[in-house]
C-alpha cells in the first residue's frame, strides 16, 4: 500500500521474533530437546494498521507474561544460561511493546488517515 514506514516498523519485529525462534530453538537443541516448531498460535490479521497494532499489542503482551514466566522458572531450576537468554528477549519484547504503543498513541492523535500519510516513503 505504499506505506513503507509503517511497513519497516512490521519488517524489523517479524525479524526480531525470527531471532528469537532461532535462539530458543538453539538452547533446546543444546539442551538435547525436541523443538516443536509445527505447533503455531493462531494467526491474527488485522483489517486496518489500529486493528493490527491492537493485536500485536495482545500478543506480545502475552509474549512477556510467557517469557516472565519462564525466566522464573529457569532461575529456580538453576539454568541461568537460559534464563539470561531469555532476559535478553524480554527487552526486545519490551522495546517491541513500547514501539506499539507509541505507534497507538499517534493514532490516536491525529486520527489513521492522517497517521497513514506520514507513513508513506
Amino acid at each position: 500500500w505504499g506505506y513503507e514506514k509503517l511497513h519497516k516498523h512490521f519488517e524489523k519485529r517479524a525479524i526480531d521474533e525470527m531471532k528469537h525462534a532461532e535462539k530458543l530453538i538453539g538452547r533446546i537443541l543444546f539442551l538435547e530437546g525436541t523443538p516443536i516448531v509445527s505447533k503455531l498460535g493462531r494467526m491474527s490479521i488485522g483489517a486496518d494498521a489500529s486493528k493490527q497494532l491492537a493485536s500485536d499489542h495482545a500478543l506480545e503482551l502475552g509474549a512477556i507474561k510467557a517469557y516472565n514466566d519462564a525466566i522464573k522458572l529457569a532461575g529456580e531450576v538453576s539454568d541461568f544460561a537460559t534464563r539470561e537468554i531469555l532476559e535478553h528477549i524480554l527487552q526486545d519484547e519490551d522495546t517491541h511493546i513500547d514501539r506499539i504503543e507509541e505507534l497507538q498513541d499517534q493514532i490516536g492523535h491525529m486520527t489513521l488517515p492522517l497517521f497513514l500519510t506520514t507513513q508513506i516513503g
